[in-house]
């Protein structure tokens, strides 16, 4: 990873494999790391594992995480269901949905760094699971893109990790690792009902998603004004400064 940009940094936290050892790698660098677990209201169930995870991870690094679980519900229904037949119909892919959520799990943190003065997140994209629309290569740079334009960082720390070695490095640090199914693990994160279902294919046949880059990228840049205006509204009700040259 390149040099710190700040003391303090976000990482959108699931508690997987990950995101658990994005965090890790985190506290080795930073004094403090703000876990965010994020619930949309739909389909979301055992949230309460992040919490678990958060504790564990805190007992093998005292005193360097905070960790908050935040409902989404308000800013994540009305940009899915704005035009989600229509996005279905034009796309054909169910990425639409896990996309949205994703997009507003990001908008989200950027809210939550300008109110908390942090100016650097990650998350535990994988390039061992980039079959997953939101941490393909290109939607990662649109992410970063749009927090650049409010002065925040995005890093993803363990991309270029093997899932290997990343079950290795949490084994030898004694994280409990859940129940395998492959190289997944099951009861050490929350659960989603629609990603579940549009993914299944993938995880017992290894049929691709083969989501189209264009198509991705256009769905991110239609949902870009209702995301920027709702944090311009947040922060405004907050009384929050928005960097100069950020959308407001």
């Amino acid at each position: 990873m390149s040099e710190k940009p700040g003391r303090q940094i976000t990482l959108l936290f699931s508690g997987g494999i990950d995101s658990t050892r994005t965090a890790c790698e985190l506290a080795a660098e930073y004094d403090k790391v703000h876990l965010v677990s994020y619930w949309n209201g739909f389909g979301h169930y055992k949230l309460g594992r992040t919490k678990k995870r958060a504790d564990e991870a805190s007992r093998h690094f005292p005193g360097k995480f905070t960790h908050s679980l935040i409902s989404i519900k308000d800013m994540f229904e009305p940009l899915l269901t704005r035009g989600i037949e229509e996005d279905y119909d034009k796309v054909k892919s169910g990425f639409v949905w896990c996309l949205s959520c994703k997009l507003t799990m990001h908008a989200r943190t950027v809210a939550y760094n300008l109110e908390h003065g942090v100016d650097a997140v990650a998350d535990g994209s994988s390039g061992s699971t980039d079959e997953m629309v939101e941490q393909s290569p290109f939607s990662i740079q649109r992410f970063r893109e749009f927090y650049s334009e409010y002065g925040i960082d995005f890093l993803t720390p363990v991309y270029d990790r093997t899932r290997e070695e990343s079950i290795e490095k949490l084994r030898e640090a004694g994280f409990k690792m859940g129940f395998p199914i492959g190289d997944r693990f099951l009861g050490i994160q929350p659960k989603c009902r629609p990603g579940e279902l549009y993914y299944l294919p993938f995880l017992l046949l290894g049929i691709d998603p083969n989501h189209d880059k264009q198509a991705v990228l256009d769905f991110i840049d239609t949902r870009m004004d209702y995301l920027k205006g709702w944090i311009a509204d947040y922060c405004r009700e907050k009384s929050i400064s928005i960097p100069k040259g950020a959308a407001s």
